[in-house]
């Protein structure tokens, strides 16, 4: 299995900076495990468009209803939503998930337009 790590950064003056040192300590810690002459793949997305609050509450009220109406807890259903849209992975038999504060606009229409899918097969109106 392929050694994968996630780990939120920003650019400040031209410089890579980390919203928490744990963060920076991460992808060392990463990268000393990583033997000599391994070949790496980076994959680099930039986000400026930050979800909006009317997103994140919008999202959260269908997950409350999809989860009431279905009979899950809220958290199942957030966590269905997550998987659902890609926004979880696996490494070493744990899962990791990307919290929604943490989505841009479009990862947060997506959860959202996921959300009406599941409504649509449930026969929840969510529109």
């Amino acid at each position: 299995m392929k050694n994968n790590i996630f780990i939120p950064a920003q650019v400040t003056g031209g410089e890579i900076t980390y919203p928490a040192k744990i963060q920076k300590t991460r992808l060392n810690a990463f990268l000393a495990d990583v033997p000599d002459g391994a070949k790496i793949e980076m994959f680099i997305s930039v986000s400026t468009d930050k979800g909006t609050n009317a997103q994140l509450a919008r999202l959260h009220a269908m997950i409350r209803e999809l989860a009431s109406d279905i009979g899950y807890t809220f958290m199942e259903m957030k966590l269905l939503v997550k998987r659902q849209t890609g926004l979880c992975f696996m490494k070493d038999k744990t899962e990791y998930c990307k919290s929604f504060a943490d989505c841009d606009k479009e990862e947060l229409n997506l959860c959202i337009q996921e959300c009406m899918r599941i409504g649509d097969e449930q026969g929840i109106q969510l529109r």
